[in-house]
């Protein structure tokens, strides 16, 4: 089964180096430079996403959702704050929930949950790499030329929960 992508939208696009100038000039072309990243992320990587925003000044009682180019986008609702939304949207997917914020105070409620959390700036260069790998046809750290490094020492294995988390951040 393939993990649920949970993102902290302006978390995201603030600490993302292309993203972060498009905000500063208008809040709305960078929301949408966002979702059309994350559409494009989508087809070289096909998992559910699901953005989070503030809905600040709305006057909704419960969150608003949309879908666009395959993304699902929530707008916190009146008297709720998005990182409460995360939080609630955590719990309810499940343990392959891979959460992407920066936000300490998020990332340590959901981790209780048993969800993996990516920092932004991670999942922003995890982008940039699966982006290049669908215009490209190959990926950024072969180019590197990553070569396997021989195990020397004795073998320890990780306990279960970390091995599952590096599982889930391999696919990403």
């Amino acid at each position: 089964m393939p993990p649920h992508l949970l993102i902290d939208g302006y978390n995201l696009i603030r600490n993302s180096p292309l993203l972060s100038p498009i905000d500063r000039q208008d809040i709305e072309e960078g929301r949408d430079a966002l979702i059309s990243r994350l559409a494009e992320y989508r087809k070289v990587r096909r998992f559910p996403i699901t953005v989070v925003f503030d809905g600040g000044g709305s006057f909704h009682l419960a969150p608003e959702a949309e879908t666009r180019l395959g993304i699902r986008i929530v707008y916190s609702s009146r008297g709720q704050t998005a990182d409460e939304l995360i939080v609630k949207l955590a719990k309810q997917k499940g343990k392959e929930t891979v959460v992407v914020t920066s936000d300490r105070g998020i990332w340590d409620r959901v981790k209780r949950e048993g969800c993996v959390c990516v920092p932004s700036e991670l999942f922003d260069r995890r982008i940039d790499n699966a982006l290049y790998e669908l215009y490209k046809g190959l990926s950024l750290d072969d180019e590197e030329g990553d070569k396997k490094k021989s195990k020397k020492g004795t073998a320890r294995r990780l306990p279960k929960k970390l091995r599952r988390e590096r599982e889930i951040l391999k696919r990403l």
